[in-house]
């Protein structure tokens, strides 16, 4: 068996264990959901100039949060749970190698969260239709796009948490450590507590641009960089308002550079670890 057939095999493997586990009903009606009831929020709203309701930024400023904290909280212990029930030990009796088990669970995990995405979104529309409420297809695509991008960084995250820790509590902790420092900004306060202990316990008059650039590079903030470098006008559901006048590294470029930087190294860390983990 050839290395793609491998991986092929594990995907398809994990897609259909999120079904058996009706991970995926759930996953699916969790967003669907959520969906509908702010699609039927924003077309009981009545804006003050009076034109129709629009249905994208109520739904970016949920989905923003939404999405990294179900990416962590149903995939974080994928992995963990299948070693403490030994599938781990009976899968890999088979020609299945542990790069494929890492990979292939971020493949199958990204799948799920990008078709329960896109499913909820398109049942927004016949909904938004009855009540009037406006929807631009491009605007909305590319949005989906965005929030796919983030679903899928947050769960490289999850899959190298599963990856790395022994138990599901510690999985369970993890990610709920992850989803804090990265959404509520800490991971910006830790460079000027880094900054404030270098200073002699005092912060500077003025605050080195590393500071900023440090940042920057929460996979939160890129996100939030990239969509205002398309929509400025949107509100993009974090606690991150970006700068009028953006420094290279609060470019869109730079941070799509950034949030597929930070797939790559977590499913790589997390391969790293895996593969001389004892199961």
């Amino acid at each position: 068996m050839s290395a793609v057939d491998d991986l092929a095999l594990f995907v398809r493997e994990d897609v259909r264990d999120t079904f058996r586990e009706r991970q995926f009903h759930l996953l699916v009606g969790i967003y669907v959901l959520f969906t509908l009831l702010v699609t039927y929020t924003a077309g009981q709203a009545s804006p003050a100039d009076g034109s129709a309701p629009e249905l994208t930024s109520p739904l970016i400023s949920l989905f923003a949060m939404l999405t990294p904290l179900l990416a962590l909280g149903f995939f974080a212990s994928v992995l963990v749970e299948k070693r403490a029930s030994g599938a781990l030990k009976y899968v890999f009796g088979l020609p299945v190698s542990r790069r494929a088990a890492v990979l292939g669970t971020f493949i199958g995990r990204s799948m799920v969260l990008c078709t329960a995405v896109f499913l909820s979104l398109l049942a927004a529309v016949p909904l938004a239709a009855v009540l009037g409420v406006t929807i631009d297809p491009v605007r909305y695509v590319t949005v989906a796009l965005l929030l796919v991008l983030l679903g899928v960084t947050f769960t490289a995250l999850a899959i190298a948490i599963s990856a790395i820790v022994r138990t599901t509590t510690r999985a369970t902790v993890a990610a709920f450590g992850v989803f804090v420092v990265f959404f509520f900004q800490l991971w910006g306060s830790l460079p000027l507590a880094v900054l404030y202990v270098r200073h002699g316990f005092s912060y500077p008059e003025t605050t080195p641009e590393w500071v900023d650039a440090v940042a920057a590079v929460n996979p939160v903030a890129a996100y939030a960089h990239l969509l205002a470098g398309r929509y400025p006008d949107l509100n993009n559901g974090t606690l991150i308002q970006p700068p009028t006048d953006p420094a290279f590294y609060e470019t869109p470029s730079f941070a799509l550079v950034v949030l597929i930087g930070w797939i790559v190294g977590a499913v790589g860390i997390g391969y790293w670890r895996f593969r001389t983990t004892d199961l």
